[in-house]
């Protein structure tokens, strides 16, 4: 059995609280946007930057980010707990394709396991898929005129390049310079390899199966960073 350390009781905690904020956040707004939800998608993405606290995988894994696929898949609409069902999560797991916010949390379960070591590609995956593709849809449906794929317009995929740039340069920022993280090296040119990323995920998100989107968006960039051993 995994022992509980002290900063695994500071993730457990700052996670919980920065999920239970943004959910609560979503709710108060739900009648000053159009799409409350899309708030809770963005913001959720907002956990890597407690992910440095946590000693044990399996507690990042099996305590701060699995019991949010239960939690999330009994909030669905078709959940037979009546009280999850009508909750202010599943309120916002209604408003998109209900399973979306699940396939979210099994990402985030499945990443937070395999790449315990590797917080930094660890993270970049889960910004991709809560900024990246999260702004995308955002400014896409909104200002998106000139569609080039079914349901994609450059205007959209603009957002998901330049929103997955930045989250990367900021979370280098916050990983190398700010908490010291030395598990893994920092890129050698930040902006440059936030570009590349940012461009590689603009082009995954406009070919993704919306439906699936929050599964293969952060598992296939993952895999793809480690693989190149970032």
């Amino acid at each position: 059995m995994v022992a509980l350390t002290e900063g695994d009781l500071f993730g457990l905690i700052g996670v919980y609280g920065y999920v239970a904020f943004v959910t609560v956040l979503s709710y108060l707004f739900k009648g000053r946007m159009s799409n409350p939800r899309k708030l809770l998608h963005i913001m959720t993405g907002g956990i890597v930057f407690f992910w440095w606290l946590f000693d044990s995988r399996e507690i990042m894994a099996g305590l701060a980010a699995l019991p949010f696929v239960i939690l999330l898949l009994l909030a669905t609409p078709r959940s037979p707990v009546s009280v999850l069902r009508n909750s202010p999560l599943g309120a916002r797991s209604s408003e998109g394709h209900p399973y979306g916010l699940v396939w979210y949390a099994v990402s985030w379960t499945i990443i937070a396991y395999f790449l315990f070591n590797d917080l930094f590609a660890a993270s970049i995956a889960i910004a991709a898929m809560s900024f990246g593709d999260g702004m995308g849809e955002l400014i896409g449906r909104r200002y998106g005129k000139m569609e080039y794929l079914p349901h994609r317009t450059i205007e959209g995929s603009l957002a998901v390049f330049f929103a997955t740039l930045v989250s990367i340069v900021v979370i280098g920022v916050f990983y190398f310079d700010l908490v010291g993280y030395a598990a893994t090296a920092p890129p050698d040119m930040l902006v440059p390899f936030a570009a590349a990323v940012a461009g590689f995920v603009a082009c995954l998100e406009a070919i993704a199966p919306g439906e699936i989107d929050n599964l293969v968006i952060p598992l296939v960039l993952a895999g793809y960073l480690h693989m190149l051993g970032v």
